[in-house]
Order: structure tokens, then sequence, then C-alpha cells
């Protein structure tokens, strides 16, 4: 059976109040669960303008534009304007809760996205722990519950930053691309016991800036795509499901939601069934490790993190690496 686990990032404010609801509804319509991993500190998006321009979405998007999908205060929030607390206001934590009271998964995917996906590799680990300790406080506020699940920003990840969401009860994470899910290395050299499950499709903004072959309009394109590469194998060895990011942002937004209910759609008319986080973990962490066991031949390798770049992508992303191979970047 055909099988994939929508991953939800929610970036900014604007992504929280409007492309969460828009989302949740169109996968209620559809009877779909997926994994909403929310940023729960202040939104500083207009830090990032420049790397959103580099993206190509002004040449690449037909005849939208980045302030189509993540608006214009957006753009400007923590330099020209202040950047609001996503999770410290009462209309963005109502939109949170509703994901999870519909059903979804949910996790952590910030608590300033900005500051991650920029930072990370410079970070100590006293540094990571203080980011670490705000955001799992602020997800324990809003859900009333210890968070189990992170998705990093921007696929930013490090040994450091493994062992530190290890120590805060982490069981899985989405912090990486490509390939099967695995346990990646601490920075101290030993296996995590956090279940890494990277995202296996290219996203959205990568196939709008890339040549697709065949016929029609790019839309047309990036629909077939996404279902021919939902009907090959996912490259999951241990038996997980394709992995596709969203984000709020684009696929939620007014000016895309369209075309993501359409690929939707289609998914659905091809058979697929769609998978949380949570469903993806309970048998690949559950499954016995003694030899002669069932779990034998799908036994969950560890691997070495690295960087590598991806067509369509500007900034390096953290990917797995069989020990022993050589960095992909």
């Amino acid at each position: 059976m055909k099988s994939l686990a929508l991953k939800v990032d929610v970036d900014t404010y604007r992504g929280t109040l409007e492309g969460v609801p828009r989302l949740v509804d169109l996968f209620g319509k559809h009877g779909i669960r997926a994994t909403f991993f929310f940023s729960l500190g202040p939104d500083t998006s207009g830090k990032a303008i420049k790397r959103i321009f580099r993206k190509g979405f002004v040449k690449k998007v037909l005849s939208a534009s980045p302030a189509a999908s993540y608006g214009l205060k957006t753009m400007l929030y923590g330099t020209l304007l202040p950047a609001p607390d996503i999770g410290g206001r009462s209309e963005t934590v109502a939109r949170m809760r509703e994901a999870a009271a519909a059903g979804h998964a949910v996790g952590i995917h910030a608590w300033d996205h900005i500051d991650w996906h920029d930072n990370l590799p410079r970070m100590s680990r006293a540094e990571i722990e203080t980011v670490v300790a705000k955001e799992h406080a602020r997800f324990r506020e809003i859900f009333g519950k210890p968070a189990t699940l992170q998705a990093a920003p921007g696929w930013t990840a490090t040994p450091l930053s493994v062992e530190v969401q290890e120590a805060h009860g982490i069981l899985a994470t989405s912090d990486t691309r490509g390939g099967e899910p695995f346990f990646a290395l601490r920075a101290d050299g030993t296996p995590s016991k956090v279940l890494e499950i990277p995202s296996t499709l290219p996203t959205l903004d990568e196939l709008l800036a890339l040549p697709l072959p065949g016929d029609g309009s790019q839309r047309d394109k990036v629909c077939k795509f996404l279902r021919m590469r939902i009907g090959e194998e996912a490259t999951g060895g241990a038996g997980a499901p394709h992995v596709h990011s969203i984000h709020t942002e684009i696929e939620g937004a007014a000016s895309f939601h369209d075309w993501f209910a359409e690929q939707v759609a289609a998914w659905k008319s091809d058979g697929v069934s769609f998978l949380t986080f949570e469903e993806i973990c309970r048998p690949l962490l559950s499954a016995p490790a003694h030899a002669g066991s069932a779990r034998e031949q799908k036994e969950i390798p560890t691997k070495a993190l690295s960087w590598t770049t991806l067509p369509g992508r500007a900034t390096p992303v953290a990917t797995g690496v069989a020990l022993g191979a050589s960095s992909a970047a």
C-alpha cells in the first residue's frame, strides 16, 4: 500500500493564524491526519528576506511573489516591525490547540525559526540547551503535555542538538533529508535513542525552481511528479513511508492552497494512506532488536550527520551518512 506522512512546518505568526486552520479544514474533508510542527517563540522572519528571494520565488512561482505567501508584514518582522511572540498570543495558541483537537500529531519546530536555521552550527551546548528548554516549556504550557516530536527548521541539525533534544525526552525527530529512518550519532560519539525520520520528497518551493519533464503547466508537472514518487518505494529500509514536508506559509496560504488541495485529492484517488509521525514511530521503536527477531532484517541503522545541497534549495541541509562512508557535502 502507498503511504505518506505529511509533515507540516509552521514557521510564522501568519502561518499559524491563517495556514493552520486552512490545512486542518482540508485534512478534515479528506479524513487525513498529519503532523504539525510549531514555531513557539518570536517570528523574526524579516531577518531571512534575502534567503527567501534566493530561493527563486519571484522568477519561478508564476505571477506570485514571496509576499503573496508570507505577507509583507511577515517579511518585516524582527527588523522594521516587532517580532510577534507566536506561542504567547491567544489567537495563535487557539489555532495550535485546534490542530491537536482535530486528531493531528503535534511537535516542536523551533523557538525562533530564523535563529536556529542560521546560527545552530555555531551554537555552544549551553546556547542550544537554553533554546531547547524554552521551546519545551512553552509546548507544555500550550498542550499540557511534554513534547515527543521535533523537526528542525530548514533541516538544520548537529550532533549537539541531537544530544540536547534527547535529554529533553524527544522520541523522534525529522531533521534531515533523504534515506531511511536512523539513529544519529551524538556529539559524544554514541548512538542517540531518538529515531530520525528524514523527509524523502522534494518540497513545493524546490520543485517550482526546477525544470520538470512532461507537458502541461508547472502546476500539472509538480502534481504528476509527486504522484509518481509516491508510487515508488520509499527509501525507508525499516518500513517507513515517504515523508513530504509542507509549510503553512506556502501550501496553507491562499495563493497556493488550491494547488495543494488538488495534490491531496490526486493522492487520495491513487489510494495513498496517510500516517502521523506517532504511527510511524510505534512499530519501529517497539520492535524487538535481539537476534532472530522479526526486526532482524529491518534493523534501524546508526548514521553520522553531515551536510548536503539539494536542487532548488539555496542552503545546505542535514543528512544521514552511513558510518564509514564519505560525507556528501
